[in-house]
């Protein structure tokens, strides 16, 4: 890798690359993003938000994959026409670098995170989890049938059917494996032991391990949706209501490197997390309160976000009904995919902020305990 980007050589990277003039730099408006290590950059009012993707130090060995990975997806889409809705849920791709593993993208200024829509507003309308439970329907069920899709995600030594978990990976293979001693100076010490804690929960630990070695193949997966993935239009109720059955996606989601020909109930899960994700973390989390007593007090009750959860899923099915007669156990998988995906949630912050991980430690482990274990619980919500 020749480049690495920093403060001092976006500039000049952005203007050799042919994205930017000179000019534009008296208007340019830059942020890092913190949870998909991008840089977003605002060049002026009206014009479109760009976003710069290389791989951050911690991931140099298998990110740089990651993004070819992800190039690779959206050439495919743009060259599929009977694909048109899937490409149209990816950003628009505007420069590749290879050598140095720099993708660029862009998304509508008009456009926000879902997650800061739902921090901004505290509120979670029904319409708007109905609209993301219809696109994820629709990026399933359209690609389930697709030969093209199939033949393209699996032809390639890269892209054989084998189940892509979120970063970091070196912490993946050790939640359905025992702990090598030599694997303990990759990871942040605090998280070694909550690994072990995951290790000793035997029941746990032999549901993970089902899910990730026998999960459904079936059609295009992101495998990472989180809501900060997720942008939505700024006017979204009124562009829903003008345009119900549009043939192009008003949802765009971002970083597609772990995408697979994978499981639809991981997607599903994934974003049933997000919305737990506000219940959880309005909770007041010490160790000198119970685990029952902390959910009690959270300032967003589950009561609170259970109707997006049920119109998302409701939406899904109604969306794509086939998909109960031929997965009969895929609302169990949904839920219990999204245990799995808290407890990534969890090794992702050891990861990158250690101190909140270990005040979230017992709450999250408890709620994933009890999604894997007993979906059914859940299931009735």
């Amino acid at each position: 890798m020749a480049i690495k980007l920093n403060y001092k050589n976006l500039f000049d990277y952005l203007i050799d690359a042919g994205i930017c003039q000179k000019d534009d730099l008296d208007y340019l408006k830059v942020d890092v993003n913190s949870k998909t290590f991008d840089w977003v950059i605002e060049l002026t009012e009206n014009q479109d938000k760009l976003f710069v993707k290389q791989l951050p130090y911690y991931r140099s060995i298998d990110y740089d994959f990651g993004i070819s990975k992800e190039w690779k997806l959206y050439n495919f889409l743009q060259s599929h026409k009977d694909l048109d809705y899937i490409s149209s849920l990816t950003p628009e791709v505007l420069h590749f670098d290879e050598s140095n593993s720099i993708l660029i993208y862009k998304c509508q200024n008009d456009y926000i995170t879902l997650q800061s829509y739902y921090e901004n507003q505290v509120t979670f309308p029904i319409p708007l989890a109905e609209l993301l439970g219809t696109t994820l329907a629709k990026l399933h069920s359209q690609t389930m049938n697709s030969q093209a899709c199939y033949t393209f995600l699996t032809k390639l030594e890269e892209f054989k059917l084998n189940y892509q978990l979120p970063y970091p990976d070196h912490l993946s293979e050790y939640l359905v494996s025992r702990i090598e001693p030599e694997s303990l100076n990759k990871s942040q010490a605090l998280s070694w032991r909550f690994i072990s804690i995951f290790q000793q929960s035997e029941a746990v630990r032999q549901i993970v391990t089902e899910l990730v070695f026998n999960h459904r193949h079936c059609c295009l997966t992101h495998n990472n949706i989180q809501f900060h993935k997720i942008f939505i239009p700024e006017h979204w109720e009124k562009l829903v209501s003008e345009i119900p059955n549009t043939d192009r996606s008003l949802i765009k989601i971002i970083d597609w490197e772990v995408y697979s020909w994978g499981d639809p109930a991981c997607d599903l899960g994934k974003a049933i997390l997000g919305y737990f994700l506000f219940w959880l973390n309005s909770a007041i989390a010490h160790p000198a309160i119970e685990i029952k007593k902390s959910l009690q007090l959270a300032t967003i009750p589950l009561e609170v976000v259970r109707p997006s959860i049920i119109a998302m899923t409701k939406a899904y099915i109604n969306t794509y009904p086939k998909v109960l007669e031929d997965y009969p156990e895929f609302l169990k998988r949904v839920i219990q995919f999204a245990g799995l995906g808290l407890i990534y949630q969890l090794l992702t912050e050891f990861q990158l902020q250690p101190e909140i991980a270990l005040s979230h430690q017992q709450l999250y482990f408890f709620i994933a305990a009890q999604l894997l274990c007993k979906p059914e619980k859940f299931l009735s919500i």
